[in-house]
């Protein structure tokens, strides 16, 4: 060992172990130092992460409580009729569709008409969105205010141009004559709820909605004046059960009509039924009936009952359907031909020589007028 080989031998030894040792020291300060990087990259962006918003996922995490309370004076509908509806802000985080955008958060998970000039709400679509929702007009009040004068929107209903009647009277969206009949007439009127203008928009007389509402309710051409109660159940109130929640075509259900009226001493009851679009076995249009045992004109008789011609007439088929003979015969079955005497010789009040009807409250009113008389039909 104490030779010059041997010192040699120690030398070279020592050498490999001081440069050993420098090279895992110099590994050690690399761990180190990337130790140190990467507590001092971790502790700087915890140190960040404190200064980001929380992931946006509803409307509370950037608007306050108060932004969907409508009684409130900070409620986003008061804030954007403040701005005059100018939204430009909204869509930079919902979207261009107001479908959510960056925010994730569609506008229309609250409320679905809005916007509504980008839904179609005016015109037309305001009258389609309404039918397709079932007339959800509690949501409408939610923005508008309980008696639709602006709320805190500030943007009244009943205001020109909108829900007002032909003077400018404001009346409310609840009005019969609102959904269907005339809009413009006062929400008094409730002749006016009647078609023509059904609830989806029809005014033609062929469509089912509209047929021959005019011609019984409004126009009394050939006979009284009916009302809607006549033919249809009429709600007290425009959500009653069974008016908004049940599918169209309306039932029709003559359950306070002259449809019904019993004649021929109690011997003719009429089963008035509304089936595939037409009025079947109503008093109405001639099912009736006069025993000559119980008058005392037995001399127009030529058989022992005088009856109508039981017509059913279709409903969308004009006025054809109730011209003068289809509901009874001229003269009526088992009434004597009298011609050439003319039926205003002896119906002279009702109708004239020419079958023109003079006086339509007293034709298809429940009587049989005789020389200015009526008498029941019996």
């Amino acid at each position: 060992m104490h030779t010059p080989e041997g010192r040699r031998a120690w030398d070279s030894v020592a050498i490999v172990i001081i440069s050993e040792g420098r090279i895992a020291m110099k590994q050690h300060l690399l761990i180190l130092m990337i130790a140190l990087g990467l507590a001092l990259s971790a502790w700087s962006c915890s140190e960040l992460k404190q200064d980001l918003p929380s992931p946006v996922s509803t409307t509370m995490r950037v608007h306050s409580d108060e932004w969907s309370q409508a009684s409130s004076p900070n409620f986003h509908g008061a804030y954007l009729s403040n701005k005059n509806w100018n939204d430009r802000e909204c869509l930079q985080c919902h979207g261009g569709s107001y479908q959510g955008g960056s925010s994730g958060v569609s506008c229309f998970k609250c409320h679905d008409a809005y916007p509504h000039s980008a839904r179609g709400i005016t015109g037309s679509g305001h009258r389609d969105y309404l039918y397709a929702k079932g007339y959800p007009l509690g949501d409408c009040r939610v923005c508008h205010g309980a008696d639709y004068g602006g709320g805190n929107v500030s943007t009244s209903c009943t205001r020109a141009g909108c829900h007002v009647d032909r003077t400018q009277t404001a009346k409310p969206p609840e009005a019969c004559n609102t959904c269907h009949g005339n809009f413009t007439a006062p929400a008094s009127d409730f002749l006016s709820a009647a078609p023509p203008r059904s609830v989806l928009g029809d005014t033609v007389t062929t469509v089912s909605g509209v047929g021959a509402h005019a011609k019984h309710l409004t126009s009394g051409l050939v006979g009284k004046l009916l009302k809607c109660r006549e033919c249809h159940n009429v709600p007290s109130v425009w959500n009653a059960p069974g008016h908004l929640d049940f599918p169209l075509p309306a039932v029709v259900v003559m359950n306070d009509t002259l449809a019904n009226l019993v004649t021929g001493d109690g011997t003719n009851r009429p089963t008035p039924a509304y089936v595939g679009g037409k009025c079947n076995n109503t008093y109405c249009h001639g099912n009736w009936a006069l025993r000559k045992a119980s008058s005392p004109y037995t001399f127009v008789y030529s058989d022992s009952v005088i009856t109508g011609a039981k017509y059913s007439p279709q409903w969308t088929g004009g006025s054809g359907e109730a011209v003068c003979g289809s509901c009874h015969g001229l003269p009526p079955q088992g009434h004597r031909d009298l011609t050439p005497v003319p039926c205003s010789n002896c119906h002279g009040e009702v109708v004239d020589a020419n079958y023109k009807i003079i006086d339509p409250t007293k034709h298809i009113n429940g009587k049989i007028n005789l020389d200015g008389v009526e008498f029941n039909m019996r």
